[in-house]
């Protein structure tokens, strides 16, 4: 005979005994699950701060800071320019809500110090990291959770990504660079866009967070032109929870991609130095240079892509040799490395479509950070770097994902794996964090910063250049001397600044050959301008050769876009001062003073009393020179000419 199942009833007390047991069990997950949150918080923040806090006193640096900050006077005078942010562009980027955050860092803390600005970064970083570790256990968490997880698996997660994320040292030129301000605020509004479109589809399509998602596109755009993939890695989202690709998932991606469209074509057009239909107009520096595109084929490009992309990989897991600058090789060269590079991109690419039904995380991380760096694997060239950290930021999220479900699947196995995979993070983080220490301090001034660039790649002629100028600013004519020396003779090929730079450095020396030996290379060139000419004759009468000085001042006069045409007039009365035109010279004094209103210069009213004694006019010679006494009380030679003017 077989046996029949028994069924057990239980009693009414017992029942309630074990749902009041399961209730305890509950509350003891939740309660540890907060407690293991907060901590996650807690480390996470204290861990940004000691990565980046060194950077707190460094100093702007000559690297697009000028132009962003220095020499922006939206940013140094922004009273009454606050629409103008929305309506310019800066160095060929239109990025307005970056520039209007600028300008409030600068009316809140001033912007003589980089201090404030570089501070302002770190919290945004750290307000992304914490968007990180949101949006990974947004990824993660089940439809029944709200958000703290009920296993440990979303927390472990969501952690290990937000840590890599915080504190890796590609992180730095993004965080610790002040004018790099724009891929912090991108990211911040770019992960929020995420988050909300992920409510929108836990929510059963809740209009509002779609809405939501839409305005953070918009301001991520306004923040940088790289937000403008946003659109596909919402269909990625979609692919992650697993929605069917119907008409309706394409059509509320519409508006994303008409946005796109518009902030792509105001990139092309400012970019190629439009001006986008007369809506922007361009201040600070024109632009940066770019290769050669006729020595570059399409085919080349792609290498040049898949170089970076390799390199990118690789510094994930060696973050070594950081550099602000990484040069292309010359282009006559054979380049193996490009090609290796161009194979591995197509194999990564290739297995994340290999596992889009196998392995979604593999394909969701790789889909991520192809994505969302596409746009400067350098395809289509901008600038003269071939790859560059900053470029990474939020790109390497999806790889962090990857390597963070990995350790967890090791984390779980409950063995060796396990302490394995707690080793792993350990020791990562660990170096991360030092190397991060490390490269921040490379940002704590120009020359620290081209120093550490010069020491990976010599022969970077654009880095000495840049660090010869960071001597002229710290007033060390030999430091600059040596730097634009070696730029020049690694083959500057930009302008004429290394021979002009070098010039004023020699003339800063009293050096007076050296001086006009450079200028002449400047005019043999056929490159000169008026203030060639002008700064040329200068050299010349600081020499006491006021008869090879006379020439070149009038041809710097005679030239049009003279920028300084007071000085070169000032210079040229005194020339002719020293040649005995006396009457050209007053002439000229007169214009100069009276005229063009340069009241500060005590050689000026000087000159001017020694021309009016050599026409009797010693009366106004008198109330010249006193003035002149005036403006500079220890002039020797003013009131050595007061005496014998019989002036007591």
């Amino acid at each position: 005979m077989s046996k029949k199942n028994k069924t057990v009833i239980q009693s009414p007390s017992s029942v309630i005994k074990n749902q009041s047991a399961d209730i305890q069990e509950v509350i003891v997950e939740s309660a540890n699950s907060k407690q293991w949150f907060s901590m996650c918080i807690g480390v996470l923040i204290v861990l940004v701060f000691i990565a980046f806090s060194g950077g707190f006193n460094n100093e702007f640096v000559n690297w697009d800071d000028q132009t962003y900050i220095k020499l922006n006077y939206l940013v140094t005078k922004p009273n009454g320019h606050w629409a103008e942010a929305w309506n310019s562009h800066i160095a060929l980027n239109y990025a307005p809500l970056t520039i209007t955050s600028l300008m409030i860092n600068s009316v809140l803390f001033g912007f003589e110090s980089a201090r404030s600005f570089i501070f302002t970064n770190v919290l945004i970083h750290l307000l992304n990291v914490l968007l990180v570790f949101w949006l990974v256990l947004l990824l993660l968490k089940n439809k029944s959770e709200i958000l703290l997880p009920k296993s440990g698996k979303p927390l472990f997660v969501a952690f290990v990504t937000a840590l890599l994320f915080a504190i890796h040292p590609m992180r730095v030129e993004s965080v610790i660079w002040v004018s790099e301000r724009k891929d912090v605020l991108y990211a911040f509004f770019f992960l929020s866009a995420c988050i909300n479109y992920l409510k929108y589809l836990d929510s059963e399509k809740e209009r509002k967070y779609l809405i939501f998602s839409f305005l953070l596109f918009l301001a991520s755009c306004l923040s940088k032109g790289q937000a403008v993939v946003l659109p596909i890695v919402l269909l990625l989202l979609d692919y992650w929870r697993e929605r069917k690709f119907e008409r309706a998932v394409f059509m509320e991606k519409v508006p994303f991609l008409a946005l796109s469209l518009l902030f792509g074509l105001i990139a092309t057009s400012v970019q190629s130095g439009g001006n986008f239909y007369g809506l922007l107009h361009n201040i600070g520096q024109a632009g940066y240079a770019t290769v050669d595109s006729e020595k570059v084929s399409i085919a080349k490009n792609f290498t040049f892509a898949g170089y970076g992309f390799i390199m990118y990989c690789y510094h994930l897991f060696i973050p070594f040799k950081l550099s602000s600058f990484y040069l292309y090789d010359p282009f006559e060269n054979v380049h193996i490395e490009y090609f290796i590079g161009l194979l591995f991109m197509i194999a990564v690419i290739g297995f994340g479509i290999y596992n889009y039904r196998k392995n979604k995380v593999i394909s969701f991380g790789i889909g991520f950070f192809v994505i969302t760096i596409v746009l400067v694997l350098q395809i289509m060239q901008v600038g003269l770097a071939i790859m560059a950290d900053r470029y990474t930021y939020l790109p390497y999220l999806g790889f962090f994902f990857i390597l963070s479900m990995f350790l967890w699947n090791l984390y779980e196995k409950k063995d060796f794996r396990k302490y394995l995979s707690m080793g792993l993070i350990g020791v990562f983080a660990v170096m991360c964090l030092v190397i991060t220490r490390q490269q921040v301090e490379t940002w704590q001034d120009t020359i620290s910063l081209f120093k550490h660039r010069l020491t990976l790649n010599t022969n970077d002629y654009r880095g000495h250049y840049n660090l010869g100028e960071a001597y002229v600013e710290k007033d060390d004519p030999d430091g600059a001397i040596e730097q634009f020396t070696l730029a020049i003779e690694q083959g500057w090929k930009e302008s004429i600044s290394p021979w002009a730079n070098l010039a004023t450095a020699y003339e800063k020396k009293k050096d007076y050959a050296k001086a006009i030996e450079y200028h002449t290379e400047i005019i043999k060139k056929d490159s000169a301008t008026a203030e060639t000419y002008m700064n040329r004759g200068n050299v010349y009468l600081n020499a006491q050769m006021p008869e090879k000085a006379l020439p070149d001042l009038e041809k710097a006069m005679s030239m049009p876009k003279l920028k300084d045409k007071k000085l070169a007039r000032g210079s040229l009365a005194t020339a002719q001062l020293n040649v005995g035109k006396f009457k050209e010279s007053l002439d000229n004094y007169d214009i100069v003073i009276d005229k063009e209103k340069v009241k500060n210069n005590p050689e000026y009213y000087y000159n001017r009393g020694v021309a009016k004694t050599k026409f009797g006019d010693n009366q106004g010679a008198i109330v010249d020179i006193k003035e002149c006494v005036k403006l500079k009380p220890d002039h020797a030679k003013g009131r050595e000419a007061l005496v014998l003017l019989g002036v007591k």
